[in-house]
C-alpha cells in the first residue's frame, strides 16, 4: 500500500509552514494531494515528483535549456519572432 503523509508530515518534509502548504493547495499551485473524506493526505511519490519538477539552476538538466535555445535559433533563422 502506498504511503500517505499528513499535512504536518508533508510540511516538515518540504520544510515549509502548514499555512504555506494550505495556501499553495488552495491556489492550485502546490504539491498534488489526496482528499479522503475531509482529510488531506499527500503521497510520498507525488512529493518527490513535485520536488524534482521544481529543481532550478545547476542541478537541473541542461537538455531542456539546449532544446529551448535550438527552438529560438530556428525561429529566428526562419523569420519567426522569439517568444
Amino acid at each position: 500500500m502506498e504511503q500517505l503523509l499528513t499535512t504536518l508530515e508533508t510540511a516538515q518534509l518540504l520544510r515549509c509552514s502548514l499555512r504555506t502548504l494550505d495556501r499553495e493547495r488552495a491556489d492550485g499551485r502546490g504539491c498534488p494531494f489526496v482528499r479522503i473524506g475531509g482529510r488531506i493526505r499527500y503521497r510520498r511519490r507525488d512529493i518527490e515528483a513535485f520536488i524534482a519538477a521544481n529543481v532550478r539552476g545547476h542541478a537541473a538538466s541542461a537538455v531542456p535549456a539546449q532544446s529551448h535555445r535550438r527552438r529560438l535559433s530556428k525561429q529566428t533563422a526562419h523569420g519567426g519572432a522569439a517568444p
